[in-house]
């Protein structure tokens, strides 16, 4: 079922989208494959609210190889359960948004290069019964990926979009037009 109906919109407005629910993302990179950076692409309309996240693995465990060892793949099934959670994302408790669908991809293609950049692609949609509240957003994702520095951020919203750059110490972008 495909239920992102945000994604032709976010492309009209030259937003980069990484994949849907209806099909899951590959590990081709849509931006610039930078350790230390990812992009998120956040838009709602109505109650639905969908967020699509691209990021070197690197950022999340340190490495971009395939799990090897016990320890990374622990580390690799930790940061999927976070990923897929939601949880290292905040909106307003105001406006009521539940988690309802997440795609993650496999970052390791099926070839044997080592030489593979390898992203993660996570889409998450929520359905918030107080839309209207919904004025920021907040990403706790730095605590939990020690190698991200910075997330570039696009938004849609209603009839508005902007772009933020956020930081360990801006992790906040409003849902309002840049004056």
């Amino acid at each position: 079922m495909r239920c992102h109906t945000i994604i032709p919109l976010l492309a009209v407005l030259g937003i980069p989208t990484i994949g849907t629910a209806a099909e899951p993302a590959q590990s081709s990179s849509h931006g610039a494959h930078v350790h230390g950076q990812a992009q998120l692409s956040f838009a709602t309309d109505a109650q639905q609210v969908e967020l699509l996240l691209e990021s070197p693995v690197a950022n999340l465990l340190g490495f971009e190889h395939a799990p090897g060892s016990a320890a990374e793949k622990a580390a690799w099934q930790q940061s999927q359960t976070l990923l897929q959670s939601g949880q290292w994302l905040q909106l307003p408790p105001a406006a009521n948004c539940q988690l309802q669908q997440q795609q993650l991809n496999e970052p390791w293609s099926k070839s044997a290069d080592p030489h593979h950049h390898a992203d993660v692609e996570l889409s998450l949609t929520y359905q918030c019964s107080n839309p209207a509240a919904l004025t920021e957003v907040r990403l706790d994702l730095f605590r939990h990926a020690a190698d991200l520095h910075q997330v570039d951020v696009q938004w849609v919203s209603g009839q508005q979009q902007g772009a933020a750059t956020l930081t360990l110490k801006q992790r906040e972008f409003r849902l309002v037009p840049a004056n």
